[in-house]
């Protein structure tokens, strides 16, 4: 099938609202910075600086209960068909037994497969789009509050511990509502981020050194992205007779990843076995985090999106809107949550903010797309997951495409209005595409503009584009998020 689609949200996204002052971003802690960070030193071809939108707050009232703190660890490109725990190989006993204590969902949907949109979806509980096109701006154009702009006004200590490039605040702009917004770090230009420990180290001093406030910890670790280099004993875990040639790094995989090169069966299965063992080096780390925070601590993991080793796609995300890329593991530990609760019905990434704004005895906004599924969690009578949930691919990419989810069903939508639709029960690897019934694509299209129009009083004008530098233009094309990057001199 071709991965292709071209939504009509250009118009919907333009605004004519002159831009409010910026706020100021946050101070970061001292230490080893990346270029462009907070604080730290322009990056190479001149500075650049993140958006910020200053926070419209349109608060329904708080739920009764304390205040709690939250512990929210991000596992980029983590696949939840990877994971020992939804079937996989992947062992995270770290994450199996959050999961132990806590709810474990199985059908927790991304609605963007790259880092930077489907995380400001995940702290806004709004729908990608609506942020408008983040890496051109540096930021959101939306102006709903993030949960922990929620937080720091109702008391909290906010702090996030960047472990990508992808976040870095001058390349996304989420530092907004974090006291503390740690990206610094010295960009390893074969890989691209800051090793697990570093990051965890970052935020266990944090931890240690804050007040007795409740806290908001963001945790986000970049270690299972490609390139898939994984240290020993965990580069030979699930594969220790591979006798080919092709290695995880970036110069091996890139004619795979950009469509001029097929794999073999067995090349494939050896690179997914350097991929499993990424996934399972970071299970030292997130024992750590989890062992630092009191126990009434709400514990959230999750991430932004997977990765695709099948449908003729290999080695990458951003592109494919298949399960294997959009579903994603999703565990939640809180007080009132039973132990060892499933959820099967699906929930949505956007739901993360109204839900743990519940949790943690704090109000929701308004302009939330999600829900609070705290009475699915609970496993109350009667509570429901949603009913459709939306993804989509890079809007401003040449071919984009929009999927609707449901439990039993995906349909996959092309530009010309054609699609592809699949049996999600009969065929959970989706690769028997049926065609479309009736107008259940134009609905689909429909429904889902109408989420992303209304969000439009909120949005601010969008920033001039400030302009990448050659050398980090290359760093994200790298990871596949941009193209057309001048070649390096």
């Amino acid at each position: 099938m071709t991965r292709s689609l071209a939504l009509p949200l250009l118009a919907l996204l333009a605004c004519s609202d002159p831009p409010p002052a910026p706020v100021a971003p946050p101070v970061p802690p001292k230490g080893p910075m990346a270029p462009g960070s907070p604080g730290g030193p322009p990056p190479p071809g001149g500075p650049r600086k993140a958006f910020f939108a200053t926070p419209t707050f349109d608060l329904l009232p708080a739920p009764p209960g304390p205040q709690r703190s939250l512990l929210f660890i991000s596992l980029d490109t983590v696949s939840a068909s990877a994971l020992a725990l939804y079937g996989g190989r992947a062992e995270l006993p770290a994450l199996e037994g959050l999961a132990a204590q806590g709810v474990r969902f199985e059908a927790a949907i991304s609605p963007f497969p790259e880092t930077c949109p489907t995380h400001w979806a995940m702290w806004t509980g709004v729908l990608p789009a609506a942020h408008g096109n983040l890496p051109a701006q540096s930021g959101s154009i939306y102006s709903g509050p993030t949960l922990a702009e929620i937080a720091r006004d109702k008391g909290y200590d906010t702090g996030a511990f960047v472990g990508g490039v992808t976040l870095v605040d001058v390349n996304c702009g989420l530092s907004r509502g974090f006291s503390v917004y740690d990206d610094r770090f010295n960009i390893d230009a074969a890989d691209m981020k800051r090793p697990a420990a570093q990051t965890t180290q970052a935020a266990l001093s944090w931890l240690q050194q804050r007040g007795s406030r409740p806290f908001v910890a963001f945790v986000h670790y970049f270690d299972a992205h490609f390139p898939y280099l994984p240290p020993p004993p965990f580069d030979t875990r699930y594969d220790a007779t591979y006798r080919g040639t092709l290695t995880g790094d970036d110069a091996a995989l890139r004619p795979y990843r950009d469509g001029g090169r097929t794999p073999e069966p067995r090349d494939v299965a050896h690179i997914y076995s350097l991929y499993q063992g990424e996934i399972a080096a970071l299970d030292a780390d997130i024992a750590r985090l989890l062992a630092s925070v009191p126990p009434e601590t709400i514990v959230v993991i999750t991430a932004d999106h997977g990765e695709s080793f099948g449908h003729n796609y290999w080695f990458n995300h951003k592109d494919a809107l298949w399960d294997e890329v959009i579903n994603v593991p999703l565990v939640l530990r809180a007080p009132g949550l039973p132990a060892g609760g499933v959820v099967t019905a699906p929930v949505g990434l956007i739901d993360l903010a109204p839900t743990l704004a519940a949790l943690m005895g704090l109000p929701a906004d308004r302009g939330m797309m999600g829900e609070s599924r705290v009475a699915l969690a609970q496993g109350a009578a009667g509570a429901t997951g949603a009913a459709v949930v939306y993804a989509i691919t890079d809007p401003w990419g040449t071919r984009p495409q929009l999927a609707a989810r449901s439990a039993d069903r995906k349909i996959i939508l092309e530009a010309d209005g054609s699609g592809l639709a699949y049996d999600l029960g009969a065929d959970p690897a989706e690769v028997d595409p049926g065609t479309l019934r009736g107008d259940e694509g134009t609905a689909a299209r429909a429904a889902y503009t109408a989420l992303i129009e209304a969000a439009r009083p909120r949005q601010v004008a969008a920033p001039g584009a400030p302009g990448l530098s050659p050398e980090e233009c290359r760093r994200l094309e790298a990871l596949g998020y941009t193209h057309g990057c001048p070649a390096a001199p």
